[in-house]
């Protein structure tokens, strides 16, 4: 006897037939913010939930009841009324308060992923096609070989532009490698693939170190070692032979490459975060560390004027370390010591979550972070997801939180979309095994 999910599945996968292409092009602008910063992912976002919400609303009813998805709306419901309490009682809107009501939408954003995993390939493909066009087209390579920054893509800052070349470096590896592992192409057409991989990837690259973003840089080289860990845990015989090759060959010429342009660039910034560091075991006292860098000539202005934003993002965070201080962390901003810096985007996304929700934000964060990690590792050992999705989802997400370390990238069009497709993603691979038992997958379904 069927069950009732198997007599509802044919109108889902009928409605997603019909309309592939449409699905392929919402897909597409959820991750366009890597190309162009713009606000196409939130109509995208707003589809999908829509979308689950009414053509799949069975398979939302499956998960309602997983504790990560209550606390995903515990958590959304528990910032917004705190939230309207800031504007009420303190007449405090914030800045960017919004975003942290976002995993609101990762449940069924997730849904619609499963529903409609099958045009997830075809969206791909055009963003790897997509970005290698934009790169030709923006990057200057006459600048870049001067030295100079010569930043790609349609981006409102250079550094942004970085963490979106990045993120299509990263996009273009892993398709190329998804492409082979599951014989999605055989041939010439195999090679077509890698060759396409590959050429966006190198542009890829060359986007980053033009865009000069000295934490992006940083962000994509612990990257690469982390890869190569994966490739220990993941891969086994000539596969684990070929990866760990291929990302060490490839290493080593952009290590001989680049280092150059780095050293050319960063090599101030180096110098006064080892001074830094110093101080700070010298002294031990980060706090009076951070003052004499900050009062030090030596000291570069750019991160002079990001020392003084992490010193008033610790002075915030000090008065309400456990759950933060809400919208009010605006109005405590200007009574800090530098509060007179001209900018409040403090270049951290961890001081960001802090000074505004406190411990119990990174806790919240933690706690899906590490649910996320569990439930992308049990989908891959019982099958559902390829080595080389899971390559990707693990690699994305470790070069993202590094970017998050030295700039507010969770306040970009990239952070945001990047966030609900992850968020999605956890939650598409959470109702899987319950799709399996009921209705069988195709032969290359494992993504």
């Amino acid at each position: 006897m069927q069950s009732e999910d198997m007599k509802k599945a044919p109108s889902s996968q009928n409605w997603t037939g019909k309309s592939s292409i449409f699905s392929s092009l919402a897909w597409l602008a959820m991750a366009s913010a890597m190309i162009v910063e713009s606000d196409s992912y939130r109509y995208a976002t707003l589809f999908f939930v829509a979308l689950a919400g009414t053509a799949f609303r069975e398979r939302a009813k499956s998960i309602s009841a997983h504790w990560l998805v209550i606390l995903c709306y515990i958590w959304a419901a528990y910032v917004f009324v705190r939230f309207i309490y800031g504007i009420l009682g303190h007449d405090e809107r914030g800045t960017s308060e919004w975003l942290y009501v976002f995993p609101i939408f990762f449940p069924l954003v997730g849904i619609a992923l499963h529903a409609t995993r099958n045009v997830i390939y075809a969206a791909a493909t055009a963003l790897i096609v997509a970005g290698l066009f934009s790169l030709i087209v923006t990057l200057d390579f006459e600048t870049l070989l001067s030295g100079a920054r010569a930043a790609p893509l349609w981006h409102n800052n250079p550094i942004h532009a970085g963490v979106g070349s990045g993120m299509i470096f990263l996009c273009s590896v892993f398709w190329a490698l998804y492409s082979v592992e599951v014989q999605k192409l055989r041939g010439r057409s195999m090679w077509l693939t890698i060759g396409l991989g590959v050429a966006t990837a190198v542009l890829g690259l060359l986007g980053v170190l033009g865009s000069q973003s000295k934490g992006v840089w940083l962000a994509l080289a612990a990257t690469t070692v982390f890869s190569g860990l994966l490739c220990l845990l993941f891969y086994s015989g000539r596969w684990r032979v070929f990866s760990l090759a291929t990302a060490t060959v490839t290493a080593g010429f952009a290590t001989i490459f680049a280092y150059p342009y780095v050293q050319k660039v960063a090599g101030p910034t180096i110098d006064a975060i080892a001074e830094l560091f110093r101080v700070a075991i010298s002294e031990r006292s980060a706090s009076i560390a951070l003052q004499r860098l900050i009062d030090d000539p030596a000291t570069p202005s750019s991160m002079g004027e990001r020392l003084k934003l992490i010193s008033n993002a610790i002075e915030v965070y000090q008065s309400s370390p456990w759950i933060g201080s809400g919208n009010v962390w605006l109005t405590k901003w200007k009574h800090t010591t530098y509060g007179d810096v001209p900018h409040t985007i403090i270049h951290n996304g961890y001081l960001e979550i802090i000074v505004r929700h406190g411990l119990l934000g990174m806790t919240m964060l933690a706690v899906f972070v590490f649910a996320g990690i569990k439930i992308v590792n049990d989908a891959h050992k019982k099958g559902h997801l390829s080595t080389s999705l899971t390559g990707f989802i693990y690699c994305m997400n470790f070069f993202f939180f590094c970017t998050v370390a030295t700039n507010s990238n969770n306040r970009l069009a990239l952070g945001e979309s990047f966030f609900i497709f992850m968020g999605g993603v956890v939650f598409a691979l959470l109702i899987r095994p319950q799709t399996v038992r009921t209705q069988p997958l195709p032969d290359d379904d494992r993504r």
